[in-house]
């Protein structure tokens, strides 16, 4: 089916006369539930939906323990998830400790089969 998207109208702060400019947006056209998806994946692995639900529960536990003792996780052709922060910049190197961190947050790096998958993609 591919990426759909409309044409919004919008205007940009950082120009001075407020021109408004036309740019494309993707449209999100569903979300499919955690039990669709168990499902659809135990059809295509030929396992039974309730061992599919266990093994991907397993899965983010492991990702989520690892994430916090600041590993970063690689899930195969997947991507890449590390845990990164966002720090507010400090004159001196004292004054640059854990109180200057203000957003932490995880970061997926697309792998090759992600990669691949978008440039793939139809766009209609």
């Amino acid at each position: 089916m591919g990426l759909k998207y409309v044409v919004a109208k919008q205007v940009f702060g950082f120009d001075e006369t407020k021109t408004e400019k036309f740019v494309p947006k993707q449209v999100i056209t569903g979300q499919v539930t955690f039990n669709k998806l168990c499902t659809q994946v135990g059809q295509i692995c030929g396992a039974h939906r309730g061992t599919v639900q266990l093994v991907i529960a397993g899965l983010v536990d492991a990702l989520v323990n690892n994430l916090d003792d600041g590993k970063s996780v690689q899930l195969g052709e997947f991507g890449i998830f590390r845990p990164s922060i966002k720090a507010k910049e400090s004159d001196t190197e004292e004054e640059a400790d854990a109180s200057r961190i203000y957003k932490r947050k995880i970061i997926l790096t697309p792998g090759s089969a992600q990669r691949q998958a978008m440039n793939n993609t139809s766009i209609t």
